[in-house]
């Protein structure tokens, strides 16, 4: 005897309304995030803002820092999606170029995502397992480059800030003034630029990197 389905018309449904109320809500928080910052931010302001009542989105979400912490997680596991798509290449060098180009082509695409992962958090709290996860995506190659002598960096952490200012520096202008004359493709140029004094070329040492 076959058992049944294990969802009925009436509990797809149910499931689809409480995915559309989920959307709707994580939309709009990220949205308020944006727009004024984390300290401005409260669940009566999220209330006005996605039509649901305070109640509801403690239901969803327990607490306001419950809210923003899954806001977040969720955001930076897109990203991390797009970084591991990319595989790992022969040279770690090329790893690198092809995660930041994922993470920028992201970016770009989806402004507000950047937005929100760049809002400065005034509660000092970890950052979501996915964004360390992401970091350690990039930190797995440059660390491979740096016990090859090619990383023109005294550490794996000075390279990364190094790339972060790089790509936040870029996207900021890109987004921050789109209407700007800018060059095309500035985002790989200025990648290709920061790489290329940053890491030497297989087979070469790299000069005033780790002794």
């Amino acid at each position: 005897m076959q058992s049944a389905a294990p969802h009925t018309p009436a509990a797809r449904r149910r499931l689809a309304h409480r995915e559309e109320a989920r959307r709707a809500i994580l939309d709009g928080a990220e949205a308020l995030l944006v727009e004024d910052g984390y300290e401005r931010f409260s669940m009566r302001r999220l209330a006005e803002r996605c039509g649901y009542t305070a109640p509801t989105l403690y239901h969803y979400f327990g607490a306001k820092q419950q809210l923003i912490d899954a806001v977040l997680e969720e955001r930076f596991a897109r990203i991390l999606v797009r970084i591991r798509r990319v595989g790992r290449r022969g040279d770690p060098a090329e790893s690198v170029r092809a995660q930041l180009d994922a993470f920028l082509r992201f970016s770009l695409e989806n402004p507000i995502h950047y937005r929100l992962l760049t809002v400065p958090r005034p509660d000092h709290s970890p950052p979501p397992a996915s964004a360390e996860a992401a970091r350690t995506e990039l930190e797995t190659p440059l660390a491979a480059l740096l016990a090859a002598g090619r990383l023109r960096a005294r550490s794996v952490d000075e390279a990364v800030q190094c790339l972060w200012a790089v790509v936040h520096g870029v996207l900021s202008l890109r987004i921050g003034s789109p209407s700007e004359g800018w060059v095309a493709n500035l985002e790989q140029f200025a990648l290709d630029t920061a790489l290329h004094g940053l890491v030497a070329p297989p087979g070469a040492a790299a000069e005033g990197g780790a002794s």
